[in-house]
């Protein structure tokens, strides 16, 4: 198969050659038969490639397991910072198999990459902090209603085994109680992963900063009062542009959804 060397997937730069995706300063490499999945999606842009047909080209007619090809896909659209429920690259087509979007609209673009400095994460975080700030610093001027969704944000916590990431789960936390507080919902910061819960209508966002394959990822969740997740995203992309992926998951989180 000849091998076409870039492919443009929204704001992301598909190398099939060097099997990654650029955007910006941000370079996510994906495993070999991940890029050669996607370079078969990109040659045939706007129609079905089945399971089949890739289980023939990618896997060269090898016994594998039946979800092979899934975890595959599943694994580009978290590069991607796609969704399967609604997606904007990587559709799932019933009985027919998988299509990558004609005309994928743009994601938001990673941050620039700071200066190399000691601690290059503490200067990101402290950035990102500042931005986040100056919309929650309008938080406590907002009217509150008991008709209205309370949104309880707890601290993001800092998973990723490493003290250096304390910053930019900090950062992150502002960051994600900003862009929560634009939603149309009340948004309270918790002191705690977990609090009493005051009413039916009070919805708890929880996050977690990870290491998913050596790059940074921000898990984050919904929960109702009874503990019931509501909603899942998936943020992944190097610390440099972890803050405009998380921006970008949190468009899937839908108001109405919210609402309820």
């Amino acid at each position: 198969m000849t091998t076409r060397a870039q492919w443009q997937i929204g704001t992301w730069t598909f190398d099939a050659v060097g099997a990654r995706l650029i955007a910006g300063e941000t370079e996510i490499p994906l495993e070999h038969r991940a890029a050669r999945t996607l370079e078969m999606l990109c040659r045939s842009r706007g129609s079905p490639v089945s399971r089949d047909e890739i289980l023939a080209d990618v896997w060269e007619g090898r016994s594998v397991s039946p979800n092979s090809v899934a975890v595959v896909i599943a694994d580009l659209r978290r590069a991607l910072g796609d969704d399967a429920s609604a997606p904007r690259f990587i559709a799932t087509i019933p009985k027919r198999g998988y299509r990558l979007s004609d005309e994928a609209p743009p994601v938001a673009a990673p941050a620039p990459a700071a200066p190399a400095r000691r601690n290059v994460l503490r200067s990101l975080a402290i950035a990102v902090a500042v931005i986040a700030l100056v919309g929650t610093g309008f938080l406590a001027m907002r009217s509150r209603s008991h008709d209205r969704v309370t949104l309880v944000v707890t601290p993001t916590a800092n998973d990723t085994g490493k003290p250096q990431y304390r910053p930019l789960a900090i950062a992150l936390q502002a960051l994600l109680t900003d862009r929560l507080s634009r939603m149309g919902v009340d948004v309270l910061s918790a002191p705690t992963p977990r609090g009493p819960v005051q009413n039916r209508r009070q919805l708890w966002f929880r996050s977690r900063l990870i290491l998913w394959n050596g790059i940074s990822t921000l898990s984050m969740e919904e929960v109702d009062g009874s503990g019931r997740v509501t909603w899942t995203g998936m943020a992944v992309a190097p610390p440099n542009g972890l803050a405009a992926a998380t921006i970008a998951q949190l468009r899937t989180l839908k108001v109405e959804a919210l609402d309820r």
